[in-house]
């Protein structure tokens, strides 16, 4: 970029207010597609080598430019576009401070956050509490979140690392299923589509409620609520396996074929077609990363299963 546009972000960015030939300037910066790329790796740069402190005064300075709904419009766009160059480079606690910021002042009564498949990113909320939130994820909180309760809800999976706060416990609602706590870190996985929902415990103590019951987890812990039925169990699990995709890693181990194509599918963005009853009793053992490709990884799978596929856009026809 040359240096007009450089001064005009950075300015931008640092929460400076900007007139409206400057508006017009960033629109149009925004608009070229010549200018992603770069505009990408400009955001990444800048981020990443600031305090998130920082950053989030940042914002505050921005929403405090919003006066009038055209402005806000115009705002709104441009924040828009630094969301989605943020989250594609998936820059920490970037993307979505970004959009949290621009639609506090426009929202009802809920914000809500959704990762796409293939989109992972993170958010500090207005207590300090920290939230990872893994693909095809919507995390939900009011308002007035830290006021008088501090209660979000979550369809997904996350990871949370809860600021400690006696008054306010911290709750996570997903399908029913209540995670309480007041100051730890713990893993959720509560996908729509699966059977279980997962509440794991990183450190600290959380209370789990469900339909029947409630539990108080130690560190180590995890508890599997089975949608299909009243109870849970309590078993001890892998610390990596569960934040395996926290830190850009994929991990199975004697994981059901099944649930392997459900998360590729969520992790690549594709849907798969195939005869379920052709792999009903055949499970899989493996890691990846998050950088490997597609293709690599089901050269991978199929060679281990015995089968052969075929990719057609974003639909991997399985064969065996």
């Amino acid at each position: 970029m040359n240096e007009i546009s450089d001064k005009l972000l950075e300015k931008f960015i640092s929460g400076k207010r900007i007139t409206e030939k400057e508006f017009a300037l960033l629109e149009k910066l925004l608009d070229d597609s010549d200018k992603e790329k770069e505009i990408f790796y400009w955001l990444e740069n800048k981020w990443q080598h600031n305090e998130i402190e920082h950053v989030n005064l940042q914002f505050e300075e921005i929403r405090k430019q919003i006066r009038n709904k055209s402005t806000k419009q115009r705002l709104k766009k441009v924040i828009s576009t630094l969301s989605k160059a943020a989250a594609v480079l998936f820059v920490p606690l970037l993307a979505a401070s970004l959009y949290f910021y621009i639609n506090r002042t426009d929202s009802g009564e809920f914000l809500t956050l959704a990762t796409q498949k293939g989109e992972q990113t993170s958010v500090i909320l207005p207590d300090g509490t920290k939230v990872w939130l893994n693909v095809d994820t919507r995390l939900s909180y009011p308002v007035n979140y830290g006021m008088k309760s501090r209660n979000v809800e979550l369809e997904g999976e996350a990871y949370f690392e809860v600021m400690k706060n006696k008054e306010l416990p911290f709750e996570v609602s997903s399908e029913g299923i209540i995670t309480r706590a007041l100051g730890t870190s713990f893993v959720i996985s509560a996908y729509p589509e699966y059977s279980t929902i997962k509440s794991s415990l990183i450190n600290g103590s959380v209370e789990v409620k469900y339909k029947n019951g409630s539990e108080v987890l130690n560190p180590g812990q995890q508890l599997i609520y089975k949608k299909d039925k009243t109870g849970a169990v309590i078993q001890a699990f892998n610390e990596g396996d569960e934040l395996a995709w926290k830190n850009e890693q994929l991990i199975f181990r004697l994981t059901p074929f099944e649930q392997v194509l459900e998360d590729l599918g969520k992790w690549y963005d594709v849907d798969f077609e195939y005869n379920p009853a052709a792999f009903q009793n055949e499970t899989f053992t493996a890691k990846f990363s998050r950088h490997e490709t597609l293709e690599h990884v089901l050269q991978v799978i199929s060679k281990a299963g015995g089968f052969k596929y075929h990719i057609e856009a974003k639909t991997v026809k399985i064969l065996k």
